[in-house]
């Protein structure tokens, strides 16, 4: 006798041997992976393979893990270019875009918000915040290397800074710079014959390189706090120095201070160089301007050196310059007053 759990299920089997029949292996391979990575992500306008009411107990169901949203931004040729140039970076732009969203990727094209042609009047220092910002808060920079760029360089080198994973795609039969193929960091490179290759290409790359883009965005969570900036702020009104004398010193502009004050760690992303210069007009450490733990780690060493001998003493400074020495004592000296004012303001 046929089994009556069987028979309710035959429509569903139906419908997937009908299914698989009229797919290609590799479509079937590329559906489930986006089936299973997020199942609510398929193309728009096409019918869901397996519906959940329909269902019961069935082994194609299975938990998906938590879906991390992931944003790229496209690199490439704008300034100068012409008609025919234009033409090609906004076919390659969309064909990009296309591939991205298959991926579930959201892609940011400065084109279509900062493209000198179309938006004239926007000042050339909110194009660059602008740009640096979506580069910054970008999971993975995409490079268009087939037409030369200075700009795509500057946003190259933010990606750079930052850790950013970085795609190139290039033609084949074209050399992409040096300094560009040199960048010593994540970088993936896609070389394609036609521009009808691209998508494809594209999407292949994306889909090996999501986990490790999920991973990494779940990993600079930690830095998404503004610690550099709200100690710079700190101390700078400490030592009674207004931005523009403190942006003066460094050589920034004050636009340039208030993006490190006002920003989180990752946007901001100061330059060591920076720090240091900081550090020194502040009359304090690149360590206490970066630890957000600083000063318990001051309270800490004081207390160790407080109970260690000169010896010991000499030989955890015997590495450090003089100047910097005397910077860390000096900071020692204010910590401990504060401390010192602190408990006998609470009596």
């Amino acid at each position: 006798m046929d089994d009556p759990k069987a028979e309710s299920l035959r429509p569903l089997i139906d419908r997937i041997e009908a299914h698989f029949d009229a797919e290609s292996p590799v479509e079937i391979v590329r559906r489930s992976q986006r089936l299973l990575t997020f199942p609510n992500c398929a193309d728009s306008g096409s019918e869901a393979i397996i519906k959940s009411d329909t269902v019961v107990e069935s082994g194609l169901v299975h938990p998906v893990s938590l879906h991390v949203p992931l944003r790229a931004y496209l690199a490439s040729a704008l300034t100068g270019l012409a008609d025919e140039a234009l033409s090609t970076v906004e076919k390659l732009s969309n064909t990009v875009e296309l591939a991205c969203r298959a991926v579930d990727v959201d892609l940011y094209q400065p084109g279509k918000h900062t493209d000198p042609r179309k938006h004239p009047s926007i000042p050339s220092a909110e194009v660059f915040k602008l740009d640096r910002e979506r580069v910054l808060s970008s999971d993975l920079l995409i490079h268009l290397s087939h037409l030369p760029s200075t700009g795509a360089g500057e946003e190259l080198d933010f990606a750079y800074q930052a850790l950013i994973p970085i795609i190139l795609v290039q033609p084949s039969d074209r050399t992409t710079s040096r300094m560009i193929t040199g960048i010593p960091s994540l970088k993936v490179e896609i070389l394609y014959q036609d521009t009808a290759d691209v998508s494809e290409l594209l999407q292949e790359k994306l889909w090996e390189l999501r986990p490790y883009l999920e991973q990494r965005r779940l990993n600079m969570a930690d830095f998404s706090q503004n610690i550099v900036g709200a100690k710079v702020k700190e101390l700078r009104l400490e030592e009674c120095l207004t931005r523009e004398d403190l942006a003066t010193r460094v050589g920034l502009t004050v636009e340039g201070l208030i993006a490190i004050e006002e920003n989180v760690d990752t946007i901001s992303n100061p330059s060591l160089t920076v720090l240091r210069s900081l550090a020194t007009e502040l009359k304090t450490t690149v360590a206490e301007l970066v630890n957000p733990d600083y000063s318990d780690a001051v309270l800490a060493s004081i207390q160790a050196l407080v109970n260690e001998g000169a010896e010991s003493a000499a030989a955890r400074f015997k590495d450090i310059s003089k100047k910097d020495r005397w910077a860390i004592v000096r900071r020692y000296l204010i910590r401990l007053l504060d401390v010192v004012e602190n408990r006998q303001s609470r009596g």
